[in-house]
């Protein structure tokens, strides 16, 4: 790794806070008091009183490297009701179809082989927001699934919930609930809860091997980065070229020349081979 590379790194690790994915995952995943706090905070009427399981759930899709990157936390309370906890900065106009996708892994761990669907236990999906879902400026939004016709809800023990860092309207939240919003949007600690998580993020910090693992992880996600999109320039290069090849077979059609005739014309002209030519003239004409 070059110098000027290794810098930049170092740089982003030491500006890397808990609104950082992998930051997020590390701190929650490996302080149980930190996450017990938080579900408590969010889901006061749950009355949660304990963990019995917490684990990160990274997961990679189609890629040797890091593309579709997820980081989320598992948690399990000791009731069995299940959570998955992600935070989101960017808006990406799919938070729906994600928490569906969460929903359908936890409802696929909630039962067990032989199980009935009445003994399934309660999901919780829980998106941290650094960006207002709802655009109403409120601090928390809940979906449910409703019958369209009476507008009655229809229950399925599959709850979500949606978390707004950029709140502006806090009536009926508790201040720990605010405090803790205000955190995720400008990063400064204001009440115990918040400044235990910054402690926390401190401590992290002076771990060699989790800078290690960071810095490795932003070089991977870099180069990943890097790849695609020189394959989206190749793509769009050679996609011109079709563009151009089929405007000379459509010109050559429009003279009467046959199948063989345009082909060869188009493949010497061009100086590339003809099985080329013949994929782009069927694609084009045979149906």
């Amino acid at each position: 790794m070059d110098k000027n590379r290794e810098l930049k790194l170092e740089e982003k690790w030491q500006k890397a806070g808990f609104k950082d994915n992998i930051i997020f995952t590390w701190i929650l995943s490996e302080n149980e008091d930190i996450c017990l706090e938080l579900l408590q905070m969010i889901l006061p009427e749950l009355n949660i009183t304990s963990i019995y399981d917490i684990r990160s759930e990274y997961t990679t899709k189609n890629s040797s490297v890091f593309r579709g990157v997820r980081f989320d936390v598992y948690v399990k309370d000791v009731t069995g009701r299940m959570y998955d906890i992600e935070m989101q900065i960017a808006n990406h106009h799919d938070l729906g179809k994600r928490m569906s996708y969460y929903q359908s892994n936890l409802v696929s761990r909630s039962l067990k082989s032989g199980q009935s669907f009445v003994e399934k236990v309660d999901t919780y999906v829980i998106f941290i927001c650094d960006f207002d879902f709802g655009g109403l400026g409120l601090p928390k939004y809940t979906t449910s699934l409703i019958l369209e016709q009476t507008k009655e809800r229809v229950e399925t023990g599959e709850h979500n919930i949606v978390l707004n860092a950029k709140a502006e309207k806090f009536s009926g939240t508790s201040a720990s609930l605010k405090a803790f919003l205000k955190f995720v949007n400008n990063g400064i600690p204001t009440d115990s809860f918040t400044e235990k998580i910054e402690k926390s993020i401190h401590e992290l910090k002076s771990d060699t091997g989790k800078k290690v693992s960071f810095m490795d992880y932003e070089q991977n996600l870099a180069t990943e980065r890097y790849y695609a999109r020189k394959e989206g320039r190749e793509e769009g290069i050679q996609e011109g070229q079709e563009k151009v090849l089929e405007k000379a077979i459509k010109k050559l059609i429009s003279k009467g020349y046959n199948k063989e005739k345009v082909i060869e014309a188009v493949a010497d002209f061009n100086d590339i081979e003809r099985d080329e030519v013949e994929k782009i003239y069927d694609k084009m004409f045979v149906k």
